[in-house]
């Protein structure tokens, strides 16, 4: 539930998580199974079916058997739909080589008379395939992404532990080899250079002044929020809107990046 929010936050456009969408107010979308598709006694019947079933939202699965013949009876399929007053939306890819196989559906499909169709691709995707399939310039249109991105595959688990910064109105921090911290409560202040994207950030005590935009606000005081929760809509704009204020190379998949950040003088004499 929570990682379906968190996704939407990070700039996924819906979820398939139902109950989360009602909760959180997510848009959710959805195609088909492919168990659905074998519970029927062949593919053009599964996708009739189906487009009874969701005629606003006609995405058709169609590699259960073999992905370019299943392209060739969405072309039969929309055709039939068109008379009825139905168009389909996408056809969803979920196995092989997605480059490529999409690269045929969409020959299949305009070639057949269909160039409004879209091409929807799943798979145990992650960045790094996501980056390849779109450096190719393979013509799909949107991507469902879920174990890859709720499970993290590289890291595994996150070791984290509670640090004691302040007590009684004293600074503390820890001096242990290799877990040194910083001392007390502090504040962030984000730099920006003249074309308005991210230099710097200043770490400093919470009671600071630096220049900068400060980044960190108070969610929670004596046990209550100090103001209503915040959309998640508004979250996301902010999200993106800050993404788009890095140089590239901070959004690159690849390669080292300066993390740019200073120490305070007075949080550095502190620290000692």
């Amino acid at each position: 539930m929570l990682a379906a929010r968190a996704c939407c936050l990070a700039g996924f456009d819906g979820t398939s998580n139902v109950a989360a969408a009602r909760q959180f107010d997510l848009p959710y979308y959805g195609t088909m199974a492919h168990s659905y598709i074998m519970a029927h006694r062949d593919e053009m019947e599964s996708f009739m079916h189906f487009a009874d079933a969701q005629p606003e939202n006609l995405v058709l699965l169609i590699d259960t058997y073999d992905t370019e013949a299943g392209a060739s009876k969405v072309v039969e399929v929309a055709d039939r739909l068109k008379r009825q007053g139905k168009t389909v939306k996408a056809v969803r890819l979920d196995s092989g080589d997605l480059a490529e196989h999409a690269r045929r559906v969409r020959k299949i499909l305009d070639e057949g008379g269909h160039p409004e169709i879209g091409i929807f691709a799943s798979s145990s995707l992650d960045e790094y395939e996501l980056a390849r399939i779109c450096g190719e310039g393979a013509p799909i249109d949107g991507f469902g992404i879920g174990t890859r991105m709720i499970v993290s595959e590289d890291a595994p688990f996150l070791d984290c532990a509670y640090k004691l910064q302040e007590y009684a109105g004293i600074p503390r921090f820890k001096k242990s080899e290799g877990k040194v911290t910083l001392p007390g409560r502090r504040q962030i202040f984000r730099n920006y250079n003249g074309d308005g994207k991210f230099d710097y950030d200043i770490i400093a005590r919470a009671e600071e002044q630096q220049p900068g935009e400060p980044l960190l606000i108070k969610v929670m005081v004596q046990g209550r929020r100090p103001k209503p929760a915040e959309h998640w809509r508004s979250i996301r704009e902010r999200v993106e809107t800050q993404l788009l204020r890095f140089p590239p190379e901070f959004l690159s998949l690849t390669g080292k990046v300066d993390a740019r950040v200073r120490i305070s003088d007075e949080l550095r004499s502190i620290a000692g």
